[in-house]
């Protein structure tokens, strides 16, 4: 007789012990219910978006229609006509929103800016692009770097300032077209880091006074600039007040009405507010109800901000460039509590 036996399980009870085995792993899956994360680990700003309505001080007065599949930059000519870029082209329309000219662009634009002259100057992912007029041929300027992205473009009667959210940079141009300096970046030897931007929203205005005020979304406000890039003073506002500036970079747009009135449009909490001279509160002008009502995002695992743009113009009337809605918002100052549509 051999040795003892050694016991060998039938392969039917091996069978078992692998089902039980899936079983259990199957019912660990599909019944597994892990906590859900605190109220600091959750993005809502739902208990912010409430306003008061004695703080509305501005009514929508008109929609102007926009006929471009992805409108992102807006701007008011001297003449009162105003232009739209967007990634299909460029449309200008005359005050009451009728269409004057359409073209299509080889490029993409995410922002415009009109001198005194009629000379447009536009920017996006390709550098500064110029137009002597809507209808003429493009002349592109030479912009440093591979990897850019213009987001903001401003012109006085001697340059030309784009705004570059991925290198955190103003460059600086004289009207010919030539590079004079820039403002942080890399190529800034004296502060190559003094601009935090975190996403592509990096915007540029000239103030009723011909004053250069730059965003510095990072730090949750705006800076005022000589021209030869010397800070002058700096306002950053963080908070989720009305009062101030929401998120992890705002404002996201700015523009400037008469007296140095800064307007300001926010994301994430999307609002639009003005601010006095002195940089105190002074009112909203679209809370984020009457920005969000109409359309949604739902769905969309990246959605750019609402509110493309700002402008103000030569009637003092706030100019907001809704995408999704495919529209320009008019608002004009109203009295408090009244009049408020």
């Amino acid at each position: 007789m051999n040795e003892t036996e050694k016991k060998v399980l039938p392969g039917w009870v091996w069978a078992m012990l692998a089902l039980a085995v899936v079983s259990a792993v199957l019912f660990l899956f599909f019944t597994d219910r892990r906590p859900e994360p605190g109220p600091a680990l959750r993005y809502d700003v739902s208990e912010y978006e409430a306003v008061e309505e004695e703080a509305i001080r501005y009514a929508e007065r008109q929609r102007l229609r926009v006929e471009l599949e992805e409108p992102y930059g807006l701007a008011v000519a001297g003449d009162g006509r105003l232009l739209v870029v967007g990634d299909t082209g460029l449309l200008m329309l005359d005050a009451a929103g009728r269409e004057l000219v359409r073209r299509e662009l080889p490029f993409p634009s995410y922002c415009v800016a009109v001198a005194a002259d009629g000379v447009s100057y536009l920017g996006g992912p390709d550098g500064v692009a110029v137009l002597a007029t809507p209808e003429s041929e493009s002349v592109y300027w030479d912009t440093p770097g591979e990897n850019i992205l213009l987001t903001s473009v401003a012109v006085n009667e001697q340059h030309v300032y784009a705004a570059d959210a991925v290198n955190a940079r103003v460059l600086q141009y004289d009207r010919s077209g030539r590079l004079l300096r820039e403002f942080g970046g890399p190529n800034d030897p004296e502060n190559p880091r003094r601009f935090i931007v975190p996403s592509p929203y990096f915007d540029i205005a000239f103030d009723s006074m011909g004053s250069l005020w730059i965003t510095n979304p990072g730090k949750l406000g705006v800076e005022n600039y000589r021209e030869n890039g010397e800070l002058l003073s700096t306002w950053h506002k963080p908070g989720m007040g009305v009062d101030a500036f929401a998120g992890c970079c705002n404002p996201a747009q700015i523009a400037f009405k008469r007296g140095t009135t800064l307007v300001s449009a926010e994301k994430g909490l999307n609002r639009v507010k003005t601010f006095a001279a002195d940089r105190s509160f002074a009112g909203v002008v679209a809370a984020p109800e009457a920005i969000q009502a109409g359309w949604s995002d739902a769905g969309k695992v990246y959605a750019r901000a609402p509110i493309r743009d700002l402008a103000v113009d030569a009637d003092d009337r706030i100019l907001v460039l809704h995408g999704p809605l495919h529209c320009i918002l008019v608002y004009e100052e109203c009295v408090p509590g009244k009049d408020v549509e």
